[in-house]
């Protein structure tokens, strides 16, 4: 294979991760918010590539049914990514606690968001 071959072939693998790319790069973002329950480098994987995968596979989607142009994919990526981690994140702690038996996810959820925004204070 000559070097523009290889080169064509690298840039179609770029190009099919390219939401994977952006997700990762948003859920890296928001790990600067989320540092009191990322404490071992599990969790910083789990995050990133839990954002890195929603970005993935749900940019399109998302696209879709938002009617949104193909120039805002990045964007969108990027959000995804940093939104798919946090609340995977969220989900993750919510079964780990035990708050599932309690209350459901969804109040969970926007309990944390109250807390998020009072910037942790109780």
């Amino acid at each position: 294979m000559s070097l523009n071959e290889w080169l064509l072939a690298f840039l179609r693998v770029l190009s099919d991760l390219q939401y994977f790319v952006a997700g990762l790069m948003g859920a890296a973002v928001a790990t600067r918010y989320n540092k009191e329950q990322l404490k071992t480098p599990r969790d910083y994987a789990v995050f990133l590539l839990s954002g890195a995968f929603t970005a993935h596979y749900l940019t399109l989607l998302i696209m879709h049914y938002t009617n949104l142009a193909p120039n805002h994919a990045g964007g969108i990526g990027f959000l995804t990514g940093a939104l798919g981690g946090l609340v995977l994140q969220e989900f993750f702690a919510w079964i780990k606690s035990g708050a599932y038996k309690e209350t459901s996810f969804k109040e969970f959820f926007i309990r944390m968001l109250k807390n998020w925004k009072k910037g942790g204070k109780s």
